[in-house]
């Protein structure tokens, strides 16, 4: 009997406790334990290939017989009969394995985890209630232990998973319920669940705060000195220093009450003034500790010498790290595919409890693709990490730098730095006090931190036999090593000790037990091997080559054609859809390639739909590329793939900048475009690729593809929102290599105007001449566009300098040029220069005009930052006439508009609240005023804008409290 589609979907999975398997909400009886184990190991990776190993070992164990396979077979075919599905549109048949394909309604850990995520959705949105809510019907999915009572260790780990997923979202849900004064109400269940789980800090925390916001002061004591018994008994460590803390503010009976319901977002009631909470080490302490490293191996095998010395470096027992001592550094240095990250990260893992502030992780990529990764691009993530809001990140090194120590300041927190190029790379990247430890891994010596920052330097070398015998046996199972001994030793040897080698050949003996290690070894050392020839020189990877080519000999055709052309993409990781436009490809049929691939170990996935390559495997795949594919191939790949970042960067731009005029118009849309439906998802995604927005340019440029080059410049508006000054430069100063080679003076002078803009941003010199040449081009192209955009710049950049009348005369040729040019935008830009300008001349009523035009014509075109500025200059006009108060009207609006800007909060949001200040403090209310520069000045200072923090604060310092009788605020 034959199904439809819409009878298989009707099939419901339930992981979350005993497997059940439901058909139209009728139970449906599954026959024989090894069968619901097969089911259930598909079940743990749902829509993705399971390979036949796998499988095997979650149905019969270590242990399997030789007719396992042909088992596993048998078993699918009961499976798909009982459950209907004759024309296999369930469990679907792959090349080395099978694939569970389901919707996710149709599985009770898919429905968990989209409701998990939907909650933290609606709590980031300040929507604390629904949160609550939408987590609750997400743990109202458990029915007890996944995959409870099938007896199978191999899916022990994956049910392991499962429940610490849960765990966190029982801490989640009650954190938020405590946030919401329901302490009351959560105290009992706190309690079941921190006896159940005597060692978790993190539900320990709520409960002691519970026990403490409900006046059971005694029991909130008792409640951590049990914990700290338990985790000197079991761990030998104390509790983290924020439980210290919070044991600390109740012994000196600083309760901490129960806060009501924030207030949501956008609400009008919320005066301007308003302040965020300080983020001192205590608050810290109730916000989540970032935990950034990446999965560690479950395998993970000897290196007993290098973890014992790692150990050394933390002091013993539960001592806090760092009273008195400065921060300790320690470089792991060897070759590539060594294992130096492997053994960072197993080691972070193992460590971690010890910094309770956070774990943070970041890929400099200094061997492998593309740019290495900047201090300043890394700073940015790790500021957003330790809780700075994305918009304040300031510009530059420097000035991140400054608040990435200032924020590391008083938290216990390990950083680990992967694939350093330099010394001079991880410098800024150092916290400056002491209780932090960086560890540092490198193909380099990295000498100068060994000599200037007193690192520990250790050299990690191949396995040693017995560790790489180990991790063999531990791969192919104890009884299969013993029975092939002599052949283990000699793969341990032709493998020359590296993990990356032996993990692969042992994990193709351990997949396809009809292959012996014997066979194995026979290839590597196969005179007649077509890769005969890496070995000429005695190179000891040659082997690793050979390896690498069982893996890629094992792949489809199609399967084999992306992985090479995976080795031709520029950045460091690379997504689904712009991996189908890489190769060729539908993304449908890209994802189910990519997922081959990642089976195969030949890459790993990093996020949804998001892969990336050990960096020897992407070396690997080039040179399949560029030896079995020929130059058209690759040209062809490069334009598709760069025609696809273009194409879906300009959309997402259309998104964040819907009313700016850009010089490219018309561009070549891919087979399968990217959709950017509103502002928030073009923002993530560009924020996300910016990595390989930049690679794909610089790339663009290495292989003469201009056209696409000046093409991307002109959608990475982006990057001055996100203050990534540098990168706009670097990105220009290439482009304007491909304008040039382009012979098309327009373009050159686009990119000139870019490079120009980030230049007089950062007050350099080098951008008056740039801005110059622009708009001598422009003017000879007759590109209106342009030559406003000149003027503008210009403009901006004599006006800095204090040259007024230059200033005053290139706003009027702006002006001119832009009244009827475009939608509008031009002109209410140059209305508000001009506005800004005569404010500086005095020309008072001059600015509140111009201004007043620019809010309108700003308003009109949906443009919210623009008007904010606009009606703060109204509001500047308006205090230089002496008129206060109507300047308070519109500096609270502008103020109201700049707080929903999604970048350059220096000229939305903090210049605005500056002029309200100066209003506030004119009439009398100084404590306002005060609140208003502080939060200016926090603004400048987290931007870089050292200046303009100081000048606040010189305000803030003679501000002069008002009199009691002063008159009330006229809010």
């Amino acid at each position: 009997m034959t199904v439809s589609e819409e009878e298989v979907a009707r099939v419901e999975f339930q992981v979350l406790g005993p497997l059940e398997v439901r058909a139209d909400g009728n139970r449906v009886p599954l026959p024989g334990a090894r069968r619901q184990r097969l089911l259930a190991g598909l079940l743990t990776a749902p829509n993705s290939m399971v390979p036949m190993g796998r499988l095997i070992e979650a149905v019969f164990g270590d242990e399997p017989p030789d007719t396992a396979v042909k088992q596993v077979q048998n078993s699918v075919s009961v499976l798909r009969e009982r459950l209907h599905d004759s024309e296999r549109l369930l469990i679907v048949t792959e090349e080395s394995g099978y694939r569970i394909c389901l919707r996710e309604n149709e599985l009770d850990s898919l429905q968990f985890t989209t409701r998990l995520a939907d909650s933290r959705r609606r709590a980031a949105e300040d929507d604390l209630d629904g949160a609550i809510s939408m987590i609750g019907s997400a743990l109202g999915l458990w029915r007890g232990p996944a995959l409870d009572g099938l007896g199978s260790e191999a899916l022990m780990g994956p049910a392991a998973r499962l429940e610490e997923q849960r765990l966190g979202a029982l801490e989640l849900c009650a954190r938020w319920r405590l946030e919401f004064g329901q302490h009351q109400e959560v105290v009992d269940e706190l309690s079941d669940l921190a006896l159940s789980h005597p060692l978790r800090e993190g539900l320990h925390a709520q409960l002691i705060t519970a026990l403490d916001r409900c006046g059971r002061r005694a029991e909130a004591l008792h409640a951590f000195h049990r914990l700290s018994t338990s985790l000197v008994q079991e761990l030998g460590v104390g509790p983290g220093a924020g439980l210290q803390r919070l044991h600390e503010q109740i012994l000196a009976g600083h309760s901490q009450p129960g806060r009501p319901p924030r207030p949501r977002r956008g609400d009008s009631s919320m005066p301007v003034t308003t302040l965020p909470t300080p983020r001192t080490a205590a608050a810290t302490s109730a916000s989540p500790a970032p935990r950034q490293l990446p999965h560690a191996i479950r395998d993970f095998t000897g290196r007993t010498d290098h973890l014992a010395a790692l150990d050394a470096l933390l002091p013993p027992g539960g001592e806090e790290l760092g009273s008195g001592q400065a921060v300790v550094i320690s470089a792991l240095d060897g070759s590539g595919g060594v294992g130096k990250t492997t053994l960072a990260v197993y080691w972070a893992h193992r460590v971690q409890h010890r910094f309770p502030d956070g774990t943070l992780h970041t890929d400099l990529r200094g061997y492998g693709p593309g740019r290495p990764a900047t201090a300043a691009e890394v700073l940015d993530d790790f500021l957003v990490a330790l809780g700075v809001p994305p918009a304040a990140v300031p510009a530059g090194t420097g000035a991140r730098s400054g608040l990435y120590r200032t924020m590391a300041a008083g938290r216990r927190i390990l950083i680990v730095l992967d694939n350093a190029n330099s010394s001079e790379q991880v410098r800024a990247l150092l916290p400056g006090t002491p209780g932090r430890m960086v560890l540092v891994t490198s193909r380099d010596s990295l000498s100068g931190l060994v000599v200037t920052e007193a690192a520990h330097r250790l050299t990690v070398d191949v396995l040693t036999n017995s560790e790489a015998t180990a991790l063999v046996v531990g791969i192919i199972g104890p009884h299969r090593a013993a029975t092939e001994s002599s052949a283990v030793d000699d793969l341990v040897g032709l493998c020359a000790g590296l993990p990356l080698a032996l993990r692969i050949a042992a994990g193709r003996a351990a997949a396809h037990p009809n292959i012996t290690v014997a066979d194995i070894v026979a290839e590597l050392t196969d005179e007649d091997s077509a890769l005969d020839a890496l070995s000429r020189n005695q190179d000891p990877r040659a082997a690793v080559r050979t390896v690498f080519t069982w893996s890629y000999d094992q792949l489809t055709p199609p399967q084999a054609r992306l992985f090479r052309h995976l080795g031709l993409h520029p950045g460091p990781d690379i997504s689904t859809p712009a991996a189908a436009a890489l190769a060729g490809l539908t993304p449908r049929e890209a994802r189910s390639l990519l997922s081959a691939l990642a089976d195969a170990h030949l890459i790993e996935p990093v996020a949804r739909d998001r892969y990336r390559f050990h960096d020897l495997l992407r070396a690997y795949a080039a040179e399949l590329a560029h030896r079995r594919d020929t130059e058209w191939d690759h040209r062809h790949a490069r334009e598709a793939v760069l025609t696809w970042y273009t194409h879906t960067a300009h959309t997402a731009d259309r998104q964040i900048y819907p009313t700016c005029t850009r010089l490219t118009t018309t561009l070549i849309t891919p087979p399968h475009p990217h959709p950017h439906t509103d502002r928030d998802r073009a923002w993530d995604w560009l924020t996300t690729e910016r990595t390989n927005l930049v690679a794909a340019l610089h790339h663009a440029v290495d292989h003469r593809l201009d056209q696409h080059a000046v093409q991307l410049i002109d959608a990475l508006g982006f990057l001055v929102l996100t203050g990534a000054w540098e990168d706009r430069i670097s990105t220009a100063t290439a482009a304007l290599h491909a304008a040039r080679r382009t012979g098309a003076p327009e373009q050159e002078a686009n990119v000139l105007l870019a490079r120009g803009e980030a230049l007089a941003h950062l007050r350099r010199p080098e951008a008056e001449p740039d801005l110059a040449r622009a708009a001598a081009l422009a003017q000879d192209t007759g590109n209106i566009h342009l030559q406003i955009a000149a003027r503008t710049e210009l403009g901006q950049v004599t006006r800095r300098q204090n040259r007024l009348t230059e200033a005053l005369r290139h706003f009027e040729d702006a002006l001119t040029l832009s009244r009827g040019f475009g939608p509008g935008r031009w002109e209410a830009v140059t209305e508000g220069n001009l506005a800004d300008l005569h404010a500086d001349l005095g020309n008072h009523h001059q600015a509140i005009d111009h201004g007043s035009r620019s809010a309108r014509l700003r308003h009109a075109i949906g443009d919210t930052d623009g008007e904010a500025c606009a009606l703060a200059t109204v509001a500047r006009g308006w205090q230089g006439t002496g008129d206060h108060r109507t300047a308070l009207t519109h500096a609270r609006h502008a103020v109201d508009l700049g707080r929903t800007s999604i970048g350059s909060h220096e000229e939305t949001l903090a210049r605005p609240l500056t002029i309200l200040a100066t209003s506030l403090h004119h009439l009398g209310h100084a404590a306002e005023a005060v609140a208003c520069w502080r939060e200016a000045a926090q603004i400048y200072a987290d931007k870089g804008l050292d200046a303009d923090a100081n000048a606040l604060h010189r305000h803030i310092r003679t501000a002069t409290p008002p009199p009691n009788n002063s008159v009330p605020t006229p809010w």
